[in-house]
């Protein structure tokens, strides 16, 4: 007699188990939907983070290479590595790296007479990188 209970009590555990894991999963894909909700109306919040996090690592590269000096190069060849860990094919051509280095020159207090002369050999006269990177320079704050 006892071993009729016992068979009950395993199948209402394995029917109760049964029953948390799909309500769990349903639960979770509702779950799931609404964070998709969210992230898509958050995506450009995070795209502006994204572009901060980048402008703002060049900004910080560019000032170290400022203060400290060094072949230009090693230089471009760091803002190469900087643009690839942040999923910029094309640094060259991104106005953000030249914002960037606008800043970091600023920062690393570069007198603009000397900030003209770095604009003018990195943008090769082009208007609208230069124009970052005098935006870059204007917006920051010296240290």
């Amino acid at each position: 007699m006892r071993a009729i209970p016992a068979a009950s009590l395993v199948l209402l555990l394995v029917a109760g188990c049964s029953f948390y894991d799909s309500s769990r999963s349903s639960s979770e894909s509702s779950g799931s939907s609404s964070a998709s909700s969210a992230s898509s109306s958050g995506s450009s919040a995070s795209s502006a983070a994204r572009k901060d996090s980048y402008i703002n690592d060049v900004a910080g590269y560019t000032e170290a290479y400022a203060k400290s000096g060094g072949q230009f190069d090693g230089f471009t060849r760091g803002l190469s590595e900087i643009a690839q860990k942040h999923g910029v094919t094309d640094w060259e051509s991104d106005a953000d790296t030249f914002t960037g280095i606008g800043a970091g020159l600023r920062r690393a207090n570069v007198p603009s007479a000397q900030f003209e002369v770095w604009k003018q050999n990195l943008t090769n006269g082009d208007a609208t990188k230069a124009t970052a990177m005098q935006k870059g320079y204007d917006n920051a704050t010296p240290k």
